[in-house]
């Protein structure tokens, strides 16, 4: 019953920061509409071939190769996208607007301090590159190619959490003291139900810079 209690918890702040990601889309300045994605289907190989080398790297099954495939899939992601984008394409979605995600930002942070004092500032500027690089990689990179050739945002979300909670499978081993089905079912419930999240952000204001903001907050 611990379990399960805990398990209720976790979800029900799940369901409360899905609410506020939600709501930003109420926001005047919210633009839902998604991006212009030239070449989509190359861009989606990229982030296929990227994802890949990166679990030969995580899982260990091939570290060298997995590092060397993604760092040619990130390269030739960029090459694709220049060769049918303008500069402004490119700027646009990262100079977004990000005031409708104030609220959500708060609601991770003000608890934080009120409980440990601005102690907790420097752990989320030191996150914040991390955060900001996952949400490009995740919500740009991934989620929208995936979402222009398929057509179904609720699909393309769904693949695309399923995929960032794969790569986290080997991060949660330690945790679970080496146990591989737990580790799968920690990344199921923790990280693809944040990948889902992300996606409804991003969905509803298509700005992935402070989504990796509010990500960089919740990892502090």
């Amino acid at each position: 019953m611990e379990t399960v209690g805990v398990v209720l918890l976790v979800w029900a702040g799940f369901a409360v920061l899905g609410f506020f990601a939600w709501w930003a889309g109420r926001h005047h300045a919210a633009h839902p509409a998604p991006d212009p994605a030239p070449r989509a289907g190359g861009r989606l190989f990229m982030a296929a071939m990227g994802a890949l080398g990166f679990g030969l790297w995580s899982w260990g099954t091939a570290p060298a190769i997995g590092a060397v495939l993604a760092a040619a899939a990130f390269a030739g992601w960029l090459v694709v996208a220049a060769r049918g984008s303008t500069a402004a394409d490119v700027l646009r979605p990262l100079i977004r607007d990000p005031r409708p995600f104030v609220p959500l930002l708060l609601l991770l942070l003000a608890p934080r301090l009120l409980g440990q004092g601005l102690g907790v500032v420097p752990a989320v500027l030191l996150a914040l590159p991390s955060g900001v690089g996952q949400q490009l990689l995740f919500l740009v990179g991934l989620f929208a190619p995936l979402e222009a050739v398929t057509r179904r945002t609720d699909v393309s979300a769904v693949v695309a959490a399923l995929v960032f909670a794969a790569l986290h499978v080997p991060f949660n081993l330690p945790a679970n003291g080496g146990d591989l089905p737990a580790a799968f079912a920690n990344a199921v419930f923790y990280q693809a139900s944040a990948g889902l999240i992300a996606c409804l952000a991003f969905v509803r204001h298509r700005a992935p810079v402070p989504i990796g903001a509010v990500h960089a907050a919740a990892m502090a």
